[in-house]
């Protein structure tokens, strides 16, 4: 399985060999990070979207990123997603997102080293509700039309 993401036009992968996919909005220093896993096993599993925003909740407090400030759960493109919004004094804005179609999972972050501009905010939260996994043999990325 590979990722499947739709960018603005304003966003750009950044090269990152050792590292998570990784995109950038023109003129921010903020990351915004993918990595994804495909699930192999038999079983199925018991995903919801209020166990994903668990998962990114207790992903944020584990990592000490700071003061959890917002936390929302629903459905996406590829199924259902969970994410916390964290407040630190060296990262004014951590947002995860855990993202599942009901047996792969995608784990996304847009991490902030300065107050992110209110439609980066919104293009990351766009960029996240856009991310699938399927079958192409590379990367694949989009840009948007307008």
């Amino acid at each position: 399985m590979r990722l499947k993401i739709q960018l603005p036009r304003n966003w750009a992968q950044r090269n990152n060999p050792d590292g998570p996919a990784t995109f950038c909005r023109q003129g921010s220093s903020s990351a915004f990070q993918v990595s994804w896993a495909e699930y192999r096993g038999k079983q199925s599993l018991d995903v919801t979207a209020a166990s994903l925003l668990e998962m990114a909740t207790d992903f944020g407090n584990s990592q000490g990123f700071g003061d959890l400030v917002e936390s929302a759960s629903g459905d996406c493109t590829f199924g259902l997603f969970g994410r916390a919004v964290f407040r630190s004094p060296a990262h004014p804005r951590i947002q995860i997102w855990f993202i599942s179609n009901g047996r792969d999972h995608i784990m996304a972050t847009h991490i902030s080293d300065q107050e992110p501009a209110t439609d980066e905010i919104a293009e990351a939260q766009q960029i996240a509700g856009s991310l699938t996994l399927g079958p192409e043999e590379s990367l694949r990325f989009e840009q948007a039309r307008s």
